[in-house]
């Protein structure tokens, strides 16, 4: 039996950018305690993307491929962070299943597409509704199928009320 990993920690003071859009990166961030801001500087202005707090992962996009920064992050909050390079991504995939190995880099490239999509044009109703689709049917056939029911049993009827507002909004306030 090896020894367990030991990954790095790392404690990050209120208002400090943790990664920049832009850059280059190896490694991910998990966040272990406080809150972070993820924006991006588009048209002169910034557009916040997330706010993501404790349990939730930002910079994972560097873990699999060698792009730029997509976004910025910042601490809203004092956070403690356990820091996830790309060199243990890769050993972890390479004692997963060979399944796994072939849908992660698949999401994350699709997550990529959509966000430089929103980025790139004229962001409308359509666009939106259209994103809420993909991204529910990429996590629904990315889980098992033993929890695929259950998924959508507890998300669909949300999703459905929530698109049937923007739909009710777009008719009401989209000029023809």
């Amino acid at each position: 039996m090896s020894a367990p990993e030991i990954l790095e920690r790392r404690f990050v003071r209120r208002g400090v950018k943790v990664i920049h859009e832009g850059e280059t990166g190896n490694s991910a961030f998990l966040i272990q305690s406080g809150l972070v801001r993820v924006y991006v500087d588009h048209a002169d202005r910034q557009i916040e993307l997330a706010r993501l707090g404790p349990g939730q992962i930002f910079g994972e996009m560097a873990l699999v491929f060698d792009e730029k920064r997509s976004a910025t992050v910042e601490t809203l909050e004092e956070c403690n962070f356990i820091v996830i390079t790309r060199n243990v991504l890769e050993d972890k995939l390479r004692k997963s299943d060979p399944t796994i190995r072939a849908i992660v880099p698949m999401l994350m490239k699709r997550i990529i597409q959509t966000n430089n999509a929103l980025l790139s044009r004229h962001a409308d109703v359509k666009t939106l509704l259209d994103v809420v689709k993909n991204i529910y049917d990429i996590i629904n056939a990315s889980l098992p199928r033993t929890q695929q029911m259950t998924f959508q049993n507890a998300v669909l009827p949300k999703l459905d009320q929530f698109l049937s507002a923007v739909r009710a909004f777009e008719e009401k306030y989209t000029e023809k």
